[in-house]
């Protein structure tokens, strides 16, 4: 993030930890330390450790509120139309406890870099020490207030339900598949969570919001891979007590990731079923006409198709770089997993970027945060200029025939879409390509076992 008032107050250690790096300091007599300043501000952040074990529960009371006061929820609206807010507010709000988790992933690299008998160690070890403790103690909080703002994220974007935000439930996956109807293969949006499976489009109100089309209890569920029934590739049916849909995915490890997560979610619906229908037939709008239990091949209006096609760019209240919006149009998928991967992996620094008509770059101040590249003229800018969502895309080095002849580059691709951006060194050349492969590749695991899986895939 760029600095500015969001950031100072989330983040009193902001020069540190987003001017990661290899110090400069000179080698001789006294040189700079970073040890002491950590440790003393673990000490004062300990204290307040009580307060962010309830940061869920004051999240939870700001989204009731702004449901019943008309005057709240108008200024939170505004304040997220506002250019400073180019992530949905309640992520921001999420930044003081994430920010811990940060701070103990820099104190462990900066321990293994610094020899034993060196000046900052100890200092070091000691602030990786209390930050242990405290990210121990707050982990389950993370877990609940990362789930509770996906919820919400959700809800605002999907039209047709009321009380997505419900006791117990957990969002798992959200990605695009075609499902099989009377007129073929249709892009639909699907949303896993722990007791439900819903399917979207897009709707046609002009606010990149999603209408939901259908609902399917995960109790008595099955999944089957069809491709041979339906000579449909990476295709596969999923049967349940209401209906039985046919779906695609774009290709094998998304079917893979489906199936998985799918399956892991039905065995964990049969402990809570009961519970999990009486909550949907609260939740559930009626706003049409049209039942749960239509038939599988369901008629496709020609609104519903051309809303299909509304473009990335069309500006409105509901920002198009959202997990879902991007998912909407690369065909891919995201679990919650990949969510807590990507926490773990954001990194802020200077960049060049080369122009795409000429041999020039440009300097600009790059963060890579919620699987997007935000760019900035400088680090005290309080808005990006663009932005670019980075799911589907790939990261590697240049190949003889792009012409690079410059040190340091990394290459991003997506289809014909790429982009080269040189870095100012070899350690922070390496650390781009690190983090953004960590936090954009998505193997195929179960997303409700969440394993800190350390392996990069291409």
């Amino acid at each position: 993030m760029a600095s500015g008032d969001m950031n100072h107050i989330r983040n009193p250690l902001f020069s540190f930890d987003y001017r990661e790096g290899r110090s400069n300091a000179p080698t001789k007599g006294d040189y700079q330390r970073i040890g002491d300043l950590m440790l003393r501000n673990m000490h004062m952040l300990k204290e307040l450790t009580g307060y962010l074990q309830k940061h869920d529960e004051v999240l939870t009371e700001l989204e009731k509120a702004t449901k019943y006061i008309k005057k709240l929820e108008m200024v939170y609206k505004e304040f997220e139309l506002q250019k400073v807010c180019y992530l949905p507010l309640n992520t921001f709000l999420l930044k003081p406890i994430q920010r811990l988790m940060h701070y103990k992933l820099i104190l462990g690299r900066l321990c293994k870099h610094y020899k034993i008998d060196q000046r900052d160690y100890a200092d070091c070890k000691n602030a990786l020490k209390e930050v242990t403790e405290m990210t121990s103690q707050l982990q389950n909080s993370l877990i609940r207030l990362e789930n509770f703002q996906k919820l919400t994220e959700l809800q605002h974007d999907l039209l047709g339900i009321d009380n997505l935000v419900a006791a117990g439930r957990e969002f798992i996956r959200e990605g695009c598949l075609y499902k099989l109807t009377k007129k073929g293969l249709q892009q639909r949006m699907f949303f896993l969570f722990s007791d439900m499976l819903l399917y979207t489009s897009k709707g046609v109100t002009g606010t990149n919001q999603f209408k939901i089309h259908g609902h399917l209890l995960l109790h008595r569920m099955l999944v089957e891979e069809s491709e041979n029934e339906w000579s449909v590739p990476h295709c596969f049916t999923i049967y349940s007590a209401q209906k039985t849909i046919v779906v695609a995915a774009s290709t094998r490890l998304e079917m893979g990731k489906w199936m998985e997560d799918l399956n892991m979610a039905i065995e964990m619906a049969k402990k809570s079923s009961e519970k999990s229908e009486m909550s949907l037939d609260n939740s559930m709008c009626n706003r049409s006409n049209r039942s749960s239990d239509e038939v599988s091949l369901e008629q496709e209006s020609e609104e519903d198709i051309h809303s299909s096609r509304s473009s990335l760019d069309r500006q409105s209240h509901h920002r198009a770089n959202t997990t879902m919006h991007v998912c909407w149009y690369r065909n891919t998928s995201v679990s919650m997993t990949d969510h807590s991967v990507a926490v773990e992996n954001q990194l802020s620094g200077y960049l060049l970027r080369k122009f795409k008509n000429s041999d020039g770059w440009q300097k600009l101040w790059v963060v890579f945060t919620n699987f997007c590249l935000f760019f900035y003229k400088t680090h005290q800018d309080d808005y990006p200029l663009a932005s670019l969502p980075l799911l589907g895309y790939t990261v590697g080095i240049p190949v003889e025939a792009d012409g690079i002849q410059k040190d340091y580059v990394f290459k991003l691709q997506f289809k014909s879409h790429v982009y080269f951006f040189r870095a100012e060194s070899k350690y922070t050349f390496e650390r781009w390509i690190e983090v953004i492969k960590r936090a954009t590749s998505s193997p195929g695991r179960s997303s409700l076992c969440i394993p800190k899986d350390e392996k990069t895939t291409n």
